[in-house]
């Protein structure tokens, strides 16, 4: 860090605080009003840009007129030559402020797996939409809201322990006039937190601070930001094209709602995310269970549910998320759902109810308590890397500006509403930012399987209770199946990872080590496994040492073989043993006592069952492979054809929108994409229910030949015609989940799963049989139909039948949500989990 004295004008730069490919900010000292300020100097060869300028003294000014407590004001601007260069050059002075920037803050605390507690995260997000609203209220965009442009001030912690957060750089992207068209680090907001508009090239507006936001709110909760890649173009492009983690398979304390607020608040679709900033954090509040703070006022803003993203449905306040295993309860007592004790990632639980204070005491008007932060993510010792994969913009400055700053004050005009597109003249260009929210459907299929849920039990660890006396069944961790995505011929790339997280164990004596096994199922002769070959009979012996760390937890992720050859189809149950260390046996020791740990799918045949099978069975049907068509090669379990294909109807049905220009120039385009959803929704062998017969496919012919609906039930599904013309998807997938329902060893956990599964794709196929019909009237439209402005309502109806179809409908009279297809994804995948005790059978 520079430390080298010079001047500029009146001031005395004393220390170089930071510096990037734009800008560096200097701390100086003016001898005449004797007190620190900040000075921004901006990297533009103004010689080369002779409008600069005229834009800089105009959108400096509208800089300067802004005046809240939480936005850094401007004192001065001014374009000078100092005397060591004959290079004119641009400087801002502002306001000092000592203190972290929130890269610093999130860096200690969230990237440290101490995450702060819902108080001070509401506390927060308060004092930053406020200062957000007021500014888009003004005119003003800030177009590159990051931790590092957001200041922690040191000296005022009156609504905020942490520091009042002071927000820079406000319009500084404007005023540049940055084009965000250059993939370049000195041309564009910083990657990992730009919208999917500015990242395809638009300036971007007041929606994309908003994105930004929730991009922050997300690496609040979790450590990481959602996007994350080796290159800049890389996290640029997952931003425009790809859906991140679930935050709550990051931190699995994150209750559904608050994973609604970080949905919505991502959407790809600017319209489809909060109105305002203070929007956001009403929605955040009470997510969380607590009073929204009396600086925000009432929420005046109003949302169309037809625009809203949600992907995770929420629930009720103190009610477990429907489709979330919970954690384990070390006392037998209650678990996460209904218990604050034991809780390592947020303090109280994301899960709980909220009283008036945390602390037991009264919130004081306008402001909220904040207990003292806790730190149950310092015993962890993971091999999870919280940061980003590429260096951060070195725009990331330490302390800088701001003096103490009266009480903030909610802004005397309503916030800023976005208004949505016309629907009118130019409907094809209005609708040009929702295909791109749409493209990354087709982009989330295994991988993302492999990626998210590698980390659903990464932060799933509970104080030390080692020695305390615990029943034999009490369940004392899980592992589950993880899909790597490496996906080749038949079943390999899913199912093939293994992740093992426990507590209470402890240390293996000396010499001794625990050794991790899979085993085959209990009833391995009266049929053969999904791929149609014998099962395999031997144990599988995963690690001969199963690391314990020093608090008594286990978190262990088996790779998988260089093959990544499925696990469920060979193995249903789990045996951890305590035996010598330094062996690589075949089997598990026959000596009984050695056997320690134990758990295992549901085994027993489900009575009266019409197709004669176990619990198991119909869960390998919805994981990986269907057995029952041997002659369609399609790859993967029921889940994912339903999850791949919905998303695809999403993509198709909003480009053949978007193609709507009140000409009959795209009539081919749309008739072909209205082929390819009936193709899909009707399945080859039955779509001349919906098309004339010789109507050429127009979809992938092999994904085609099953369809998602049953639209004709004298043949699908009846055993004659069953290898030929199979039940639709969704009906298929309804079977296999309502006899797992009746597997007479299920656990709770998976019941529960399974019937919020259930309902989700019960909402899915109804919604899914009205886009049927939509498409079949697009269809048959002639092109001067097709053209004409009546097509208009039928199109926006196809779209939000399928839209709703896919990530689920929010009903805003009782703030819940109807959930889709991505909510039964992500829960399906979770159905696969093995309860862990100390409950060992006699005989293996």
């Amino acid at each position: 860090m520079s430390t080298s004295p010079r001047s500029l004008g009146k001031y005395e730069l004393q220390q170089r605080l930071g510096w990037g490919g734009m800008a560096e900010v200097w701390k100086a000292f003016d001898p005449q009003l004797q007190r620190y300020v900040a000075i921004k100097l901006l990297h533009m060869n103004l010689q080369a840009d002779p409008g600069f300028v005229a834009r800089f003294q105009r959108e400096a000014q509208l800089i300067a007129s802004l005046h809240h407590p939480n936005i850094v004001q401007i004192h001065d601007f001014q374009i000078a030559g100092p005397p060591e260069t004959d290079m004119p050059i641009a400087y801002m002075v502002m306001d000092y402020v000592e203190g972290l920037t929130l890269a610093g803050y999130i860096r200690n605390t969230s990237a440290r797996r101490q995450i702060p507690s819902p108080i001070d995260i509401v506390n927060f997000f308060t004092s930053i939409s406020l200062a957000v609203d007021y500014a888009h209220h003004k005119g003003m965009i800030h177009r590159d809201i990051k931790p590092a442009n957001i200041l922690l001030d040191q000296h005022n912690t009156r609504f905020n322990s942490m520091g009042e957060p002071i927000l820079t750089d406000f319009g500084v992207a404007k005023l540049l006039g940055m084009s965000t068209s250059a993939v370049s680090g000195t041309q564009m907001g910083t990657p990992l937190y730009i919208s999917p508009e500015q990242a395809r090239g638009l300036l971007g507006d007041a929606r994309s601070d908003l994105y930004s936001l929730g991009v922050i709110l997300y690496e609040m909760v979790t450590g990481v930001t959602p996007f994350q890649g080796d290159t800049p173009v890389a996290v640029i492009t997952q931003h425009i094209s790809a859906t991140p983690i679930s935050p709550n398979l990051i931190n699995p304390r994150i209750p559904s709602t608050l994973t609604s607020v970080i949905s919505q608040s991502l959407a790809k679709d600017p319209n489809a995310r909060f109105p305002s900033a203070t929007a956001m954090t009403i929605a955040l509040a009470h997510a969380l269970n607590l009073p929204v703070p009396e600086r925000l006022g009432s929420p005046t803003d109003s949302l169309n549910p037809a625009d809203i993203s949600t992907f995770f449905s929420p629930t009720s306040p103190g009610q477990q998320s429907s489709g979330r295993i919970p954690a384990v309860s070390t006392s037998g007592g209650p678990t996460f759902a209904d218990s604050s004790q034991n809780l390592p990632i947020v303090t109280p639980a994301l899960s709980q109810p909220y009283p008036a204070a945390a602390s037991g005491g009264q919130v004081p008007s306008g402001q909220m308590q904040s207990p003292v932060p806790q730190t149950g993510f310092q015993s962890l010792q993971s091999s999870y890397s919280g940061g980003a994969a590429f260096p951060q913009s070195a725009t990331n400055y330490p302390p800088q500006v701001v003096t103490q700053s009266p009480p903030p004050q909610a802004p005397s005009s309503p916030p800023f509403v976005p208004q949505p597109p016309s629907a009118q003249a130019g409907r094809r260009q209005a609708h040009a930012p929702t295909r791109w929210y749409i493209v990354f459907a087709a982009l989330i299929i295994v991988v993302l399987i492999g990626a998210g849920l590698g980390g659903y039990f990464l932060f799933f660890s509970h104080s030390n209770t080692a020695g305390n006396i615990l029943p034999p069944n009490a369940v004392e961790g899980h592992a589950f199946y993880v899909s790597s995505g490496q996906l080749a011929d038949g079943a390999q790339g899913i199912a093939d990872q293994l992740q093992v997280d426990m507590q209470n164990v402890q240390p293996p004596p000396t010499g001794k080590s625990y050794y991790l096994w899979l085993l085959a199922d209990i009833d391995t002769t009266h049929k053969k496994d999904l791929l149609g070959q014998p099962p395999i009979q031997p144990p599988i012996l995963l690690t001969n040492n199963l690391p314990v760390r020093p608090d008594g937890t286990v978190h262990y992720m088996y790779p998988g073989d260089p093959q990544h050859n499925n696990l469920l189809s060979a193995t249903s149950r789990l045996l951890i043993t305590l035996e010598a260390a330094g062996r690589t046996p075949t089997s598990p020791s026959t000596d009984h006592s050695t056997w320690v740990y134990y758990a295992q799918l549901p085994q027993e045949l489900i009575p009266k069952d019409p197709t004669g099978l176990r619990g198991l069975d119909h869960l390998r049907h919805i994981y990986y492979n269907e057995d029952n068509l041997p002659v369609i090669a399609r790859y993967g379990g029921l889940d994912i054809w339903v999850f791949r294909d919905t998303a695809k109807l999403l993509e198709w049905s909003t480009s053949a929108r978007d193609d709507f220009d009140g000409t009959s120039a795209h009539y081919g385009q749309m008739h072909a994409l209205f082929t390819s959803i009936l193709d899909y929704l009707d399945g080859i062998p039955n779509v001349h229910l919906d098309v004339p017969p010789g109507t050429p496919v127009t979809a992938d012919p092999n994904i085609a030949r099953i369809s998602l609906l049953t639209v004709d039930p004298t043949h699908q599904g009846v055993p004659q015609y069953l290898a030929t013309d199979p039940p639709g998807d969704l009906d298929h997938l309804l079977l296999h989940l309502d006899q797992l329902n009746r597997a007479p060893d299920v656990t709770p956990e998976i019941h529960q799963l399974s019937v919020a599964i259930i309902a989700a794709i019960t909402n899915a196929k109804g919604r899914l049989m009205q886009a049927r019909t939509d498409a079949k009237q697009l269809f048959d439209m002639t092109p001067a139909q097709l053209a004409q402005s009546t097509a208009v309502p039928l199109l926006d109806d196809l779209v939000t039948q399928v839209t709703y179809a896919y990530i689920g409908q929010l009903d805003p009279n009782t703030n819940t949500v109807k959930p889709g297809v991505l909510e039964a994804h992500y829960d399906a995948q979770l159905l696969a989990t093995f309860d862990i005790t100390r409950n060992v059978p006699q005989r293996l």
